[in-house]
């Protein structure tokens, strides 16, 4: 029996012969994904794309999601490629998920987290709401925040890398509240700050922790770009995203701004940070191979 996913990828990359002023053809992960991969797509190499967000599984079952796209790996070429959120990818190394093999990744946990960079956010909060940016900065509120999740995602990481369940997705997870209260947010949110750092307090306390070398953690991680200062973008995306959003909300209440679409959504962040500047790097390393 010939292989669904070479049979399926053929078709995708002969899409652009079969339809005129197509770029290439490319497999996201759900139909959420398409407003950030064209918008950076177009930044990069304007045109026309061609998105797919569900394909045949193994059983002939219309699916989606990375797993789905990483089936494809052995398929892939500038005609045909994927696009995928990292999610713990790229700090577990995993290998083979580049640009050499046809691979887009956000090099953030997903491309929600784009949206959140501390610095870009502010500017455009500061230019849609001027008046509440006087008593709100997210660039302090979003430090502070990385500072907090730091050493617990360090913690994280090495337990997943070495098969340890002392500290698991899921406590990491409950320690980062996708809601406040309007009080939290008071000194740019440092009562929040406090309650998400007495949260990972008990854990960073436990026995299994202390034994637990984060410098060494830090200096593994820092070789790929991955510090204290940016660490809040690596983390579950629906973890900071869902609480930006809840506390862009509360900001701009009786307001006429949209927190979400005004001001969070509203525009592809400036690719003058790393991990934006990597993605863009690789869709034109993609699009320019040479067959």
């Amino acid at each position: 029996m010939e292989d669904i996913y070479k049979l399926q990828a053929t078709y995708f990359a002969n899409v652009l012969y079969q339809q005129t002023g197509v770029v290439a053809c490319v497999h996201l992960e759900n139909n959420d994904d398409i407003m950030f991969w064209d918008s950076i797509l177009q930044s990069k190499c304007p045109g026309h794309y061609y998105f797919i967000t569900h394909s045949r599984s193994s059983k002939g079952i219309e699916t989606s999601g990375s797993k789905q796209c990483l089936n494809y790996k052995s398929y892939l070429s500038k005609r045909f490629f994927i696009g995928i959120d990292s999610d713990l990818r790229y700090l577990l190394k995993e290998p083979k998920i580049d640009a050499t093999h046809f691979i887009c990744q956000t090099y953030t946990y997903s491309w929600e987290n784009h949206y959140c960079e501390a610095n870009a956010l502010q500017e455009r909060f500061q230019e849609k709401c001027p008046e509440k940016a006087k008593s709100f900065n997210f660039i302090e509120f979003l430090t502070a925040y990385s500072n907090a999740v730091y050493k617990p995602l360090l913690l994280l990481l090495h337990c997943i890398k070495n098969n340890k369940y002392d500290f698991t997705q899921r406590m990491f997870s409950n320690c980062l509240p996708k809601q406040c209260r309007f009080e939290e947010l008071a000194n740019n949110g440092k009562p929040l700050i406090e309650r998400i750092n007495k949260l990972f307090e008990l854990h960073l306390n436990s026995k299994f922790a202390k034994e637990v070398n984060l410098d060494k953690e830090a200096d593994a991680f820092s070789s790929i770009n991955v510090t204290k200062q940016n660490a809040y973008l690596h983390i579950k995306g629906h973890n900071l995203f869902d609480l930006i959003c809840y506390i862009g909300d509360l900001l701009c209440h009786r307001t006429n701004v949209s927190f979400k679409n005004d001001v969070l959504t509203r525009s592809l962040p400036p690719q003058n940070y790393w991990q934006l500047k990597k993605v863009g790097h690789d869709i034109i390393q993609i699009l320019l191979h040479n067959d």
